[in-house]
């Protein structure tokens, strides 16, 4: 029986903090702001852009004067030059997306990066194919949690068995508000435990995720 497995991005495909916060700490700069480190960038990511400037903002000095969109707007521009370099995948994930492919099951990719940048991460290291789905943080008037997401993702696929890998408190939101099994990528950017999280199944190495799929739909 095929899956239709849907991905988040961040912290479950690829590691992205590295360029996430480079391109944090040049908008702080020209704010006259001090840096934050990668550490402190990985903790204020899962909740969309918007949300992430705003936590950057308030941990080095608060909100400007003129509020927060401009910052927003100043931190999509230098981040959607480029979104690639510094952003590496995961160990294995090319391997094992391309052996659920090959073994008949359809996969998406549903995460808060606004699309052009996320789209480029996803051509420039090559998952795209054989990931065919797609719904970013612009494809619809809503974010993960809401289900509506994971929808969208899903339903560009064939028909399928549905579950959603992810690696964050919010993905396993969505998972549930969707009423689909949550497979966790341990290795990501969570600020909770993995006992914490509610999961149907947890992996810390990619190679594992493929028979971990066909575990899950077996039963």
């Amino acid at each position: 029986m095929p899956a239709r497995v849907v991905f988040d991005l961040d912290g479950t495909l690829v590691d992205s903090i590295p360029t996430m916060a480079d391109a944090g700490n040049r908008m702080l700069a020209e704010l006259g702001r001090p840096p934050v480190s990668i550490e402190e960038c990985a903790r204020f990511v899962g909740n969309g852009v918007a949300r992430l400037v705003e936590r950057l903002l308030l941990c080095r000095g608060g909100l400007p004067g003129e509020g927060l969109d401009p910052a927003v707007a100043r931190f999509r521009a230098i981040y959607g030059a480029d979104p690639v370099t510094g952003t590496h995948a995961y160990p294995g994930v090319g391997e094992a997306l391309a052996r659920l492919a090959d073994t008949g099951h359809w996969l998406a990719v549903c995460t808060q990066k606004p699309n052009a940048p996320a789209l480029a991460i996803l051509r420039g290291l090559r998952m795209m194919p054989p990931v065919t789905g797609f719904t970013g943080g612009d494809s619809i008037d809503a974010l993960k949690p809401d289900p509506r997401m994971f929808r969208h993702a899903a339903d560009q696929l064939p028909p399928g068995v549905e579950l959603l890998v992810g690696d964050s408190l919010t993905d396993a939101e969505t998972a549930r508000a969707a009423g689909v099994p949550f497979l966790l990528h341990t290795r990501g950017y969570r600020t909770q435990s993995v006992a914490e999280l509610p999961h149907d199944a947890a992996f810390d190495d990619f190679a594992a995720l493929p028979e971990l799929v066909e575990r899950m739909l077996a039963a």
